[in-house]
């Protein structure tokens, strides 16, 4: 029995490095191929196998294990440079368009995967082929001369895609000019809407985890609070640690938010309504708070009540969301969905205070509603870890 059990312990140590290993590959991004290979994808996924040896060299006491770690680390990173070499050349992009596309353009330059071949207009289509491109984008409206043109391109051995397809596959939103009430009507997608048993399942994967963060996070919040009751030592006890503000949630319904203050006690009518990134009302503690995202912990008493979820559109403040509902199309479909304490958008664009910053999170927003289930809340709360670790986000 004594023999099992240690076995077995051996075997938990063994699993729990591994998991620590291919946790640190996904936080350094050792598992992304589709870019070119570096000398610092070598030097990093050297440093995580190193640390993983040197502890299996510990717990089995097997310097042969020595070997292992450098056979392991040249035969890892052999063939990630071979693949590389072999399948990861860029393909020529270019955008049928009757003007500069600034969002593709942009998509395009930051894609390893892609070189950007320029564009062309849709009355001259039929110089596309003197740019010799491997791909082809098209817009979603065309006239039907352009259909036939792009048909033959693609029969040419060409491959197209269509805008919106586009931006999909490769930035993870949807265009909000190129969406109506009918486009919802039609699509696939948006599966959030009726499936009750993902609502309950999500619902009580949110209480779970807020349980188990509250546990671990109790000591972080009681630091935290002391320290934002610091910045103002002289009146320690009258000074608020915490933070509440009206803001939009399921359904259009407002509801209370709380965080930890992360800015100076102010008039908020003196100020804008936007806090820039380089606030100049944020404290020195509101910094460090705001990229670790602990000023955010005590929203955990909002998923338990059942107003937010864990993973979702960030609820916006009332007094912007209802000017928002005004002035950027199809605002409203972050409602049909709990906000969240995260969000896709949050993990795939940089600080955003503007109304066209707005505009730009919704398309993520929309994006995650249309596609919304469990594997995709997984992938946003692992990037929200980057996100944390990193201090990067918003």
């Amino acid at each position: 029995m004594v023999g099992q059990s240690f076995k077995l312990k051996v075997g938990i140590k063994f699993y729990l490095l591994f998991f620590v290993m291919i946790f640190l590959y996904y936080i350094f991004d050792i598992f992304i191929f589709n870019r070119k290979y570096r000398k610092r994808d070598f030097l990093i996924s050297g440093l995580i196998n190193l640390l993983i040896f040197y502890l299996l060299i510990i717990y089995f006491d097997k310097n042969i294990l020595i070997v292992g770690f450098f056979i392991y680390t040249l035969f890892q990173n052999a063939i990630k440079y071979l693949y590389n070499f072999i399948f990861s050349y860029p393909q020529r992009v270019v955008l049928l368009s009757d003007k500069s596309e600034k969002d593709l353009e942009s998509a395009i330059g930051k894609n390893e995967s892609f070189s950007y071949g320029g564009w062309i207009n849709l009355n001259e289509i039929e110089k596309i082929k003197d740019l010799k491109p491997n791909e082809v984008i098209y817009p979603i409206e065309i006239t039907n001369q352009a259909v036939n043109e792009i048909y033959a391109l693609k029969m040419s051995g060409i491959k197209v895609m269509d805008s919106m397809v586009f931006l999909q596959e490769f930035e993870g939103k949807i265009s909000v000019d190129s969406i109506s009430k009918e486009w919802v009507i039609a699509t696939k997608g948006f599966e959030v809407l009726h499936s009750i048993f993902e609502r309950k399942l999500k619902r009580v994967l949110d209480i779970c985890m807020s349980l188990g963060i509250l546990m671990i996070g109790a000591p972080f919040m009681v630091v935290t609070y002391i320290f934002v009751k610091l910045d103002n030592p002289k009146n320690f006890l009258k000074n608020p640690a915490f933070f509440r503000q009206k803001r939009i949630g399921f359904g259009g319904e407002e509801f209370e938010i709380i965080k930890f203050r992360s800015m100076k006690l102010h008039n908020p009518n003196e100020y804008s309504k936007y806090a820039s990134e380089k606030d100049n009302r944020i404290t020195k503690v509101g910094k460090f708070i705001r990229k670790t995202r602990l000023d955010e912990l005590p929203q955990i008493f909002n998923v338990l009540r059942g107003e937010m979820s864990f993973v979702g559109p960030r609820p916006e403040w009332n007094e912007l969301g209802r000017e928002y509902e005004e002035k950027i199309k199809m605002y409203k479909v972050r409602y049909i969905v709990k906000p969240g304490l995260t969000g896709w958008a949050q993990v795939m664009y940089p600080y955003g205070a503007s109304l066209d910053d707005a505009k730009k999170k919704l398309e993520y927003d929309i994006y995650y509603i249309k596609y919304q289930n469990l594997l995709l809340d997984m992938i946003i709360l692992l990037k929200t870890v980057k996100v944390v670790l990193f201090g990067k986000g918003t």
